[in-house]
């Protein structure tokens, strides 16, 4: 049975038998939304957390702009050297803007289409390449499991909308980029899971004014989703609404993208 607490004016919601105390743990965005509601979440739960924003502030906080390059590269190493290593890493940071791409050129939605392509996807890449080393250290062959890569994607990773094309690319991205850092892990270092973490529409600032097929979730649902994923060891872990879509698009692929089509 899950018991609740209380942080910053956040409810959250523990998992019974849970205990963190241990893992060092880095959540890229971690300013707000889910990645502030997953931090403060995996704080209570024992584990040390360190944070990356724009804005970011704390002893484990690491300010950086994941639109540019080289800085997952060094929140990663800021973050290792401020928790003496890292057991979990979360690509959490996301940002989403409409890019209709058929009006022509326009200055603005192509550097809002640059900055999705580096904060959601060359970023993620960054961030493996670099935390790689931390988690191979980390894992313990064939001792208790714990060590993991893993990434927040969305619905639209795999039924893609019309008014964000350049975020539903950057998220089958990712989706891509984990199964074949899978295999790659499996072979070269088969104490690091690698997890994707699948989403529905969360109500936060990015999505405010945006509604979907299905209501939002709140960000503590979410960050708990993204806890028990974590815990489960699961290599994808869709949660609400995103598990229905999943099943759907097995069964009834049109259908499934039809009902996103529009979002």
């Amino acid at each position: 049975m899950a018991r609740s607490y209380k942080r910053t004016g956040r409810r959250h919601s523990t998992i019974a038998g849970v205990n963190l105390g241990s893992k060092r743990i880095l959540v890229t965005g971690g300013t707000g939304g889910v990645g502030l509601a997953l931090s403060e979440a995996l704080t209570a739960l024992g584990a040390t957390v360190a944070t990356c924003g724009r804005t970011a502030r704390g002893p484990y906080a690491v300010r950086a702009d994941l639109a540019v390059p080289g800085e997952a590269a060094r929140v990663v190493a800021e973050a290792a050297e401020r928790l003496g290593g890292l057991d979990v890493v979360v690509a959490n940071a996301g940002v989403q803007h409409r890019t209709p791409l058929t009006l022509g050129p326009d200055p603005e939605v192509l550097a809002a289409a640059r900055q999705e392509i580096e904060v959601n996807l060359a970023s993620v890449v960054e961030l493996a390449a670099a935390a790689w080393p931390h988690l191979t250290a980390a894992a313990v062959p064939g001792g208790p499991a714990g060590t993991a890569f893993v990434a927040v994607t969305s619905g639209l990773a795999y039924a893609p909308k019309q008014s964000a094309p350049v975020y539903c690319a950057t998220k089958a991205g990712v989706h891509i980029l984990l199964e074949s850092l899978r295999h790659q892990a499996r072979t070269a270092s088969p104490g690091v899971r690698v997890q994707e973490v699948v989403l529905p529409l969360v109500d936060t600032a990015m999505t405010a004014g945006r509604e979907g097929p299905a209501r939002k979730i709140g960000p503590d649902r979410a960050a708990d989703a993204v806890v028990r994923g974590i815990v489960s060891e699961r290599p994808v872990v869709a949660v609400g609404a995103s598990r229905a879509l999943l099943a759907l698009l097995r069964v009834a692929p049109a259908a499934g993208r039809r009902i996103l089509r529009d979002g």
